[in-house]
């Protein structure tokens, strides 16, 4: 559904947008690989970047750019084993996004990065899905907030690192561009986690004094005074 709209003149600018920003964060992730969880756009156009050694595109259906078949919350893919996941609005088609970022959480190394892109609520995208049946783009379920996924992370033990934004209109006024440094209003975003690796506290058991012998000691001496 959401790929006859990906072909309009707003999908295909968008995808450009976000095409640059996954371009900044991909430069910034290495590793052995990367792995895409769910299908969005031309084969390779967010991933073209990445710096990684082997890049993999998992969704639920097959096509061009799908290198295997998966429900993304049910990932075949070993634990603490993936430098990086990118999510291209894979939370916004799923009927369940936290158990999707349960299992992303799961399969990602220590310090592995999480990279996500999703569609902005506060924007003329988001007034429009809220008032159409099908939804907009046709066929996502919801639009979650930059604020929301944050808090949805931090529970997960995955600290953003930082944030970005994605506009499809050029910014031909100086208001527009005020507008666009508050990123309050862009048509999508992208974020980009850290899977923060937990400290282990190693416990200690208490060392147990031995009794003083100030009894025996004692004892000794009264019988010697004797």
């Amino acid at each position: 559904m959401q790929i006859g709209w990906l072909d309009s003149k707003a999908g295909q600018a968008l995808l450009e947008a976000e095409r640059q920003q996954a371009r900044l964060v991909l430069e910034r992730v290495f590793g052995d690989q990367i792995v895409q969880v769910g299908n969005w756009g031309p084969p390779g156009i967010l991933l073209e970047y990445a710096r990684t050694q082997a890049t993999m595109v998992i969704a639920e259906e097959t096509a061009d750019a799908v290198d295997a078949c998966a429900l993304p919350e049910r990932l075949a893919i070993s634990t603490d084993s993936v430098d990086a996941v990118l999510l291209p609005h894979t939370l916004e088609l799923s009927a369940d996004p936290h158990s999707v970022l349960r299992e992303v959480q799961r399969v990602l190394r220590p310090e592995g990065k999480l990279i996500v892109l999703g569609f902005n609520p506060l924007s003329w995208w988001g007034v429009r899905h809220l008032v159409s049946f099908s939804g907009y783009p046709q066929g996502v379920l919801r639009h979650i907030s930059r604020r929301r996924l944050s808090d949805w992370l931090r529970l997960l033990n995955l600290r953003v690192d930082l944030a970005g934004a994605c506009y499809v209109t050029p910014a031909r006024t100086k208001a527009a561009q005020a507008l666009r440094r508050t990123q309050l209003f862009a048509n999508a975003y992208l974020i980009m986690a850290t899977k923060e690796s937990i400290p282990m506290t190693i416990v200690r058991p208490r060392i147990r004094r031995r009794p003083a012998l100030v009894s025996t000691l004692a004892n000794s001496s009264s019988r010697n005074v004797a």
